[in-house]
């Protein structure tokens, strides 16, 4: 019984979970979602570059401390060496009067002077030595982290080479799902299932362009045939006139005819009078 009712609420969060997944893949599926997603995973990164920055500047810094260091070492190694060697020449300068005095080889270690010789030749050299190995030590330790601040530089730059190429690709991913959303809608239209205020904008332009094609054939045609009949009114007025001025012609043309005629025939009547 208690197996059965937790299969039963695990069923039950299952299918919320599952919902809750396909509702953020289609709120993932808008660009504007998509182009936010990016720029916080862009923002992540640059933050974790800017640290990575940080981190590699409290190297260097610790390098430059150590070489700081190291200078100084190097300047306190010469001046012992310069210390060290003027107790040796001190000594031996002590060592060839007091031979000159006729002093033994045991009296003259057992002079003071000479005794202060040797202690600071002696304490010279062991500062000397522990100098040295601490310089050592710091050239080390320099050349190692050296070589760490070369290989997170490496890092630094491929990551921010890897920060551009995201930013490229956020582009491109809004871009394909601009696309993507566009032609879903053009291939709704044209396959008439589409019922976006978009889709039915276009439809009513159409429309609005269809019949203004219309009216504007209409009056093409409209005026083509004002233009004929005009022709023909024109045409049938000079039809008209040719047949009056023929018919006039022939009317008239035939009385200045007989006019002419009969004129002619009184005249020679005329002549033919005796004078």
């Amino acid at each position: 019984m208690a197996s059965g009712i937790g299969r039963f609420f695990k069923a039950i969060w299952y299918t919320f979970t599952g919902r809750a997944h396909e509702l953020a893949d289609s709120m993932m599926e808008n660009p504007e979602a998509v182009r936010g997603a990016y720029e916080d995973v862009i923002a992540e990164k640059k933050e974790n570059i800017q640290r990575y920055k940080g981190a590699i500047g409290q190297l260097i810094g610790l390098v430059k401390q150590k070489e700081g260091t190291l200078d100084s070492l190097t300047n306190d190694v010469e001046r012992l060496e310069q210390l060290k060697a003027g107790a040796l020449a001190k000594a031996k300068r002590v060592a060839a009067e007091l031979q000159g005095q006729g002093q033994t080889q045991e009296g003259i270690k057992m002079d003071p002077e000479y005794m202060k010789c040797v202690a600071a030749y002696n304490d010279f050299s062991s500062t000397l030595e522990e100098k040295n190995a601490r310089i050592e030590e710091l050239e080390a330790d320099i050349e190692r982290a050296q070589g760490d601040i070369d290989n997170h530089k490496i890092q630094i730059n491929a990551l921010s080479s890897d920060l551009g190429k995201i930013k490229e690709e956020q582009a491109e991913a809004v871009a394909d799902l601009i696309t993507a959303r566009e032609q879903e809608q053009i291939a709704d239209m044209l396959s008439g299932i589409s019922t976006d205020g978009t889709s039915a904008e276009l439809a009513r332009m159409r429309e609005i362009r269809q019949k203004a094609k219309g009216r504007a054939q209409v009056a093409q045609e409209l005026a083509g045939t004002d233009s004929r009949a005009e022709e023909e009114q024109f045409l049938a007025a000079a039809r008209g006139s040719a047949a009056t001025d023929e018919f006039e012609a022939l009317i008239f043309d035939a009385e200045q005819t007989d006019k002419a005629e009969s004129q002619k025939t009184t005249t020679d009547s005329d002549s033919e009078l005796p004078v």
